[in-house]
């Protein structure tokens, strides 16, 4: 097949969430099937940054230029175009598929500003309409798809997120060690949960349940992510809850060199988040073999799997619980920490989530 993929997204010095999906599934499908001819498609606002995705295909021509109708610069026919942003051409002779990475704006229209959730919601419902099929991270996604976008339960297929399980692993001790001591986190077990700060990830409800827990005092929170003002309103409510200042690390923005010691080196990683789409963290935790505790929320449970213990995030009291009950239980978190490994090396791992899209691909190119 000769399959175009749209990689506008993955334009970008630092690349993160979307952009990542992008450029690892355009790596992983040269690794597990090179007889296909790929090319990188870019639109206008990016094309002056396309040097920028020189690393996914080495080698290769350089990008096309992507404008709606003028497909005839793609070059000689193609088979299928794989929408990696929330865009796919108007018309065209040939199949099309996206990644439908979330629909927020659908089910959750009070946490978007109008006049973006308006654009956000038409550019959606525009790219549905054109696409043959569209791809969802979860069971939970594609019921989304369907009830907030009518789709047809049969132009939709689930397809995983994955992990780097070369770089989401244990490092060696020593590495280890010399990060916990940067965090300030020597010989003190901690409970980690990363994410932006937002109502959506439920960091006060974390914060309520860790004091409620009444765990030893050796352990931590950290919380990777809020920073600044955001930082301050989470010291401000521990304060108030009786958490001392010691006991909460707000380390910040955690970078993608330090997130997998700092996730190998926690005691329990906690997912509270009262929606997600994926959960990816999650799944980055297990495969850095730390025992996960999730909410049960939306697409979570598909992302733990048997590999971790769930929680109701709206009652406090179980929350806190489920958090002690795994704090306590060696045997438990033993098991969860080999096992963790284990499932994201047989499941999700960028070379799976490869061969499942491009088999999606292929079916598309088929039906036309």
């Amino acid at each position: 097949m000769r399959i175009v993929f749209d990689a506008t997204s993955c334009c970008k010095p630092r690349r993160g969430g979307i952009a990542t999906y992008g450029a690892e599934l355009v790596k992983a499908c040269v690794r597990v099937a090179p007889t296909h001819e790929y090319v990188l498609g870019v639109r206008p606002q990016r094309w002056t940054k396309r040097a920028l995705i020189d690393d996914l295909l080495p080698g290769s021509p350089r990008p096309r230029l992507l404008v709606d109708g003028l497909h005839a610069l793609l070059g000689r026919p193609v088979d299928v175009f794989h929408g990696i942003g929330v865009r796919l051409p108007a018309f065209a002779p040939f199949a099309k598929t996206v990644m439908l990475h979330d629909i927020n704006v659908f089910e959750f229209p009070e946490l978007s500003d109008a006049r973006w959730r308006r654009t956000r919601q038409a550019r959606i419902r525009q790219t549905v309409a054109r696409a043959d099929l569209v791809i969802a991270y979860s069971a939970q996604g594609a019921d989304a798809l369907v009830e907030h976008l009518g789709l047809p339960r049969g132009r939709i297929r689930v397809v995983p997120l994955a992990v780097d399980t070369e770089r989401f692993r244990r490092p060696p001790d020593d590495e280890l060690a010399a990060l916990r001591a940067r965090f300030g986190l020597s010989d003190r077990p901690y409970v980690l949960s990363v994410g932006t700060y937002s109502p959506r990830k439920n960091q006060h409800g974390l914060l309520a349940a860790f004091v409620a827990a009444d765990l030893p005092d050796a352990w931590r929170l950290v919380l990777g992510g809020p920073k600044s003002d955001d930082a301050e309103r989470l010291r401000a409510d521990a304060r108030r809850l009786g958490l001392s200042d010691e006991r909460l690390v707000l380390p910040g923005y955690v970078s993608d060199v330090d997130m997998p010691g700092l996730l190998a080196g926690a005691g329990v990683y906690v997912c509270a988040s009262l929606h997600e789409g994926f959960g990816l963290p999650v799944l980055e935790a297990q495969a850095c073999g730390t025992p996960v505790l999730s909410s049960d929320r939306a697409a979570l449970l598909e992302t733990l799997g048997d590999c971790g213990v769930a929680f109701d995030p709206h009652d406090a009291e179980s929350f806190a619980q489920e958090l002690r009950r795994l704090v306590d239980d060696e045997p438990l978190r033993a098991d969860l920490a080999r096992r963790g490994p284990e499932r994201v090396r047989r499941e999700f791992t960028w070379d799976v989530l490869a061969r499942r899209t491009l088999a999606v691909l292929e079916e598309a190119a088929g039906r036309r």
